[in-house]
């Protein structure tokens, strides 16, 4: 386990060196515990929880949806997760 929020982010950034525009590997950790938060708030507050499965399809769904917003590019998702 990290000790520090901040380590993830720095082995994820390590670990796409090799990759091109370094944002898009900013947005996918971001996403990953976005999507965690909001399942976690599901939990606690409504007593309702997904599966793992749902997790891993609302995870890429809001991948979708951030990098369609705030990317400056018209690369598409799959070419930003093969470029990982």
């Amino acid at each position: 386990m990290p000790r520090i929020i901040a380590d993830p982010l720095y082995s994820w950034e390590e670990a796409g060196l090799q990759v091109k525009n370094k944002s898009n590997c900013r947005i996918i950790p971001a996403t990953i515990w976005w999507t965690i938060w909001k399942e976690r708030n599901l939990r606690v507050f409504r007593i309702r929880k997904s599966n793992m499965q749902q997790v891993k399809l609302n995870c890429f769904l809001t991948l979708c949806w951030v990098y369609q917003i705030y990317s400056n590019d018209i690369v598409s998702i799959i070419d930003v997760l093969d470029s990982l």
